[in-house]
C-alpha cells in the first residue's frame, strides 16, 4: 500500500467512529444502560482510587493493587474476577482519565476503531480491494451486536480483537512453506493474551474455539498439521503472558458458583446455563431487528415505567444492505473449500446459540463440560457477524469486479460502504438510549441517607436487599428516562455502593459457593424477623425493603419507595463468641446454624478436620471491646482487648490468600459459618493485622514477567 494511501485510510477508519458516535463525542450525551452503570463504572472508579495510590511511596503493593473487594459479597476477589480489566492495556484510558464519562467515550472510539483497522487488515490480507475491505470493517465493528455491547465494556474490549487474531493466525502461514516462524506465533500469543486481559472469558473461549477450527481447515486444506501446532503453540505461550490474571481468576473460579453448587458436579445446572438461548423465530432478527426495544412506556401523564431486559441478545443485525451483499458474497465466492468450512461454523454456532431450543443441546451440556460455566449461549452468535462481514467484503468485491464492465456501477459502488454505514446508525438509535452524562453520576435520597449513616456508625455496616426487593430491580417507575434512570440508579443494586464506599451484603458478581449457600439460607426465611440473627452476624445493619415489613425487631427509619430498617442487633465485621462447635461438612451446618436460632450470636461453626486446641476455653465470661476497626481495601485492621481468650469471628468470606498477624506473630485463619473467617486469641489487648496476599497472584505476576522477558529478547535478537 503506498504512503498517501495508508493515511487516507488510517484518517478515513478514524473519521468513520467519529462520525457514528458523534452525538457523544461532541456532547455531553453518554451511554448510560445497565451493565456500564451497575458493573463497570463502580469498578473503574473503585480501581482508581486504589491504584492511585501507587504514588505514595511508604504503600505496598497490597496498598495499590485492587485484588480484594470488601464492599460487596461480604467481602470478594476483586481483581480475579475477569471482568474487572485491571491489567488490560487499554483501561490505562480509565486510569490516566478521572473523569469516567470521558475516560469512557475514549474508549469506545478507541475500540471502534481498533476493530475497524483489525478487519480492514485482515480483509486486505484476503486480496480484498480498499474499499470491499472499508465495507467490511464498517459491518463487522457497528453491527448491532457490537453496538449493543458497548454498554458491557468486557465483552465490547473482547470482541474487537477477534479479526487480529485470525489475521496473525494467517500470517504464521504465510508463503505456505509451513514451517514454524516463531517471530509470528509469539506475535499472535500476544493479542491472543490481550483478549483474555480484556475481560470476558465466553467470548474469548469462542474465539479459541474459531481459532481451533480456522487451523484445523488450514491443516485440512494444506495437508499439514503446523497450522494447527502453531496455535496451540501460541495460545500456550498467551496463557503463561497473561498468568498474572490467569491464576488468581481460575483460583476464583474454583471458589465461585461456576463449578457446581450441588451433587458435586462440576458447573451450573442445565437451567442455568440455557438461559439466555435463542428461539428459531429470533433468527429473523439476521433481516429485520426492530420486533423489540426498550421498554418504556407511560402510565400516566406523569409516571412512565421502564422494564429493562437482556435485550443485546437479539441483537444480531448488519443491516438490510449488508445482508444483501454477504448472500451475494457467499454465491460468488471462488473458494469452494472456504465456503464449506464458514457454512459449517455458521450452522455450528446458530444451532449452538439456540441453546434450550436445540434438541441436541443436553449432549453439549453433557459432554462438553466447558458449556456448564457460562450462560447466555446466543451470545456466540457473534461469530456470524465476524463470518458475514467477510462474506459482505466479498460481495461488495463482485460489485466491484462487475463494476468494471458496467461503468454506471462505479458511483454504486463507492455508496456501498456509506448505504452501510447510514443504515447501522439508523439502527443504532433504536438500541442505544442517551442521557445526559451526569446520569452517571446521579446521587439520590437513599444514597445520601446512607452515606450519612455510615458516617455516623463507629463501625462499618452492611446493608441489604430483601430477596423481593431484589426481584423487582428490572423494572422502575419515574417522571422520565433520566428520573427513572436516576431511582433505579439511587436503589444500589449490583455494585454502585462501590463508588460511595458503602458495605452491600450482596453484589453482582460471580459468588463464591460458601457465600451463596448462607445466602440463600438467610433470603429462605420466612420473614424478616426470621433472617434477623442471621443478618445480624453478617454485619447487615440496615435492610432495604420496597414493601413494609411486619417486624418486631427492626426498626423502620426510612420510609418511601425503598424502605430501609435498621437492626439494633447487628454484630461488627469482627466479634467474639463464647460457644463452639466443630463441624466439617458445610450441608450439616446449614442445618445446625439453623437449629442455633438467637443463640448464633454467641456460636460459632468451624469447619475442620484438625483437632482444636480452644475448645475447652468456651462458655467462659469475659469482657471484650474494638477500640478501632479499620476496613481497607486488601487489608483489616483492629485493635481490641479481651479479658479471656476468645474464638473471633471475622464476618468476611474465608478464601485463600488472606493472612492474620496478629502482635507480630502470625496466626491461623479458621473456616467458619459456612462462609466466614476466625482467628483464636489469647487474652489481654491485641492488634490485629489481616492482609489479602494471594499465591495465585504472585506465582502469576513471576510466569508472566519472565515469559514477558523471554519473548522480548527472542524478538530483539531476531530483528
Amino acid at each position: 500500500m503506498k504512503r498517501r494511501y495508508r493515511y487516507f485510510i488510517v484518517l478515513t477508519l478514524i473519521v468513520i467512529p467519529l462520525f457514528f458516535f458523534h452525538k457523544i463525542i461532541f456532547t455531553e450525551l453518554t451511554y448510560f444502560q445497565r451493565d456500564v452503570i451497575l458493573q463497570f463504572k463502580p469498578w473503574k472508579v473503585f480501581i482508581n482510587k486504589v491504584v492511585s495510590k501507587i504514588w505514595n511511596y511508604k504503600t505496598d503493593y497490597t496498598d495499590f493493587i485492587p485484588l480484594w473487594n470488601p464492599y460487596n459479597h461480604c467481602g470478594a476477589p476483586l481483581m480475579a474476577n475477569l471482568q474487572s480489566q485491571v491489567f488490560y492495556p487499554l483501561s490505562i484510558v480509565f486510569y490516566l482519565i478521572k473523569d469516567f464519562a470521558a475516560a469512557y467515550k475514549i474508549f469506545i472510539l478507541l475500540h471502534c476503531f481498533l476493530s475497524m483497522l483489525f478487519m480492514f487488515l485482515l480483509l486486505r490480507h484476503k486480496k480484498l480491494g480498499y474499499i470491499p475491505a472499508i465495507t467490511g470493517a464498517i459491518i463487522w465493528s457497528l453491527n448491532g451486536f457490537m453496538i449493543s455491547r458497548i454498554e458491557f465494556l468486557s465483552v465490547f474490549a473482547t470482541i474487537v480483537w477477534l479479526p487480529l487474531l485470525i489475521f496473525l493466525l494467517e500470517r504464521t502461514q504465510d508463503n505456505f512453506n509451513f514451517t514454524f516462524n516463531f517471530k509470528k506465533i509469539i506475535m499472535l500469543s500476544f493479542a491472543i493474551a490481550i483478549q483474555f486481559l480484556a475481560g470476558h472469558a465466553q467470548m474469548w473461549v469462542y474465539s479459541i474455539f474459531f481459532l481451533i477450527c480456522y487451523s484445523l481447515f488450514f491443516c485440512f486444506k494444506f495437508r499439514t498439521s503446523t497450522p494447527l501446532y502453531s496455535l496451540l503453540l501460541s495460545i500456550i505461550l498467551s496463557v503463561l503472558l497473561s498468568s498474572i490474571q490467569a491464576l488468581p481468576t481460575l483460583e476464583f473460579l474454583l471458589h465461585s458458583t461456576r463449578i457446581g453448587q450441588q451433587n458435586g458436579q462440576f458447573g451450573m445446572s442445565y437451567q442455568q446455563a440455557v438461559f439466555g438461548s435463542l428461539k428459531f423465530s429470533d433468527l429473523f432478527n439476521f433481516f429485520y431487528p426492530f420486533n423489540w426495544q426498550f421498554t418504556f412506556s407511560k402510565v400516566s401523564e406523569n409516571t412512565s415505567v421502564l422494564t429493562l431486559s437482556h435485550y443485546w441478545i437479539f441483537t444480531f443485525y448488519i443491516g438490510f444492505l449488508g445482508m444483501i451483499l454477504t448472500i451475494l458474497g457467499f454465491i460468488k465466492s471462488k473458494y469452494k473449500t472456504e465456503k464449506i468450512f464458514y457454512l459449517t461454523i455458521v450452522v455450528i454456532t446458530i444451532l449452538f446459540s439456540l441453546g434450550e431450543n436445540f434438541i441436541l443441546y443436553e449432549l453439549v451440556y453433557t459432554y462438553l463440560p466447558i458449556s456448564r460455566i457460562f450462560r447466555h449461549p446466543a451470545v456466540i452468535i457473534y461469530i456470524v457477524m465476524f463470518i458475514f462481514a467477510i462474506f459482505c467484503a466479498e460481495g461488495v468485491q463482485t460489485v466491484k469486479h462487475i463494476s468494471k464492465k458496467y461503468r454506471i456501477l462505479k458511483i454504486f459502488l463507492y455508496l456501498l460502504p456509506i448505504l452501510s454505514f447510514m443504515e447501522l446508525f439508523f439502527y443504532s438509535t433504536k438500541i442505544s438510549m442517551l442521557l445526559p452524562k451526569s446520569i452517571l453520576d446521579e446521587k439520590r435520597e437513599l444514597t445520601n441517607f446512607l452515606m450519612e449513616k455510615s458516617k455516623s456508625d463507629n463501625l462499618p455496616y452492611r446493608f441489604a436487599h430483601t430477596p423481593l426487593t431484589q426481584k423487582v430491580a428490572t423494572t422502575t417507575l419515574g417522571k422520565s428516562l433520566y428520573d427513572t434512570f436516576a431511582k433505579y440508579r439511587d436503589k444500589l443494586f449490583s455494585n454502585i455502593n462501590l463508588e460511595y464506599k458503602l458495605y452491600n451484603f450482596r453484589g453482582q458478581d460471580i459468588e463464591l459457593t460458601n457465600y451463596h449457600k448462607f445466602m440463600n439460607f438467610v433470603y429462605s426465611r420466612k420473614s424478616l424477623d426470621d433472617a434477623i440473627p442471621y443478618l445480624s452476624i453478617a454485619n447487615v445493619k440496615y435492610i432495604l425493603s420496597v414493601t413494609e415489613q411486619k417486624t418486631s425487631l427492626a426498626n423502620l427509619v426510612k420510609l418511601g419507595e425503598i424502605k430501609v430498617y435498621e437492626n439494633p442487633f447487628v454484630l461488627p465485621q469482627i466479634y467474639p463468641v463464647t460457644k463452639i462447635i466443630v463441624e466439617y461438612n458445610i450441608e450439616k451446618s446449614l442445618e445446625l446454624i439453623k437449629s442455633l436460632g438467637n443463640e448464633v450470636f454467641d456460636t460459632v461453626i468451624i469447619h475442620t478436620k484438625e483437632n482444636t486446641n480452644f475448645v475447652s476455653q468456651q462458655n467462659q465470661p469475659h469482657n471484650f471491646t474494638i477500640h478501632k476497626l479499620e476496613v481497607h481495601t486488601n487489608k483489616i485492621f483492629s485493635l481490641i482487648t479481651t479479658s479471656s481468650p476468645v474464638f473471633l469471628v471475622i464476618s468476611q468470606n474465608y478464601y485463600p490468600g488472606w493472612h492474620c498477624i496478629v502482635d507480630g506473630i502470625k496466626t491461623k485463619i479458621y473456616h467458619c459459618n459456612i462462609f466466614m473467617s476466625g482467628i483464636y486469641v489469647k487474652e489481654g489487648t491485641h492488634e490485629i493485622n489481616l492482609y489479602y496476599s494471594p499465591n495465585s497472584f504472585k506465582i502469576g505476576c513471576i510466569i508472566t514477567l519472565l515469559t514477558l522477558l523471554m519473548c522480548c529478547l527472542y524478538i530483539f535478537e531476531k530483528s
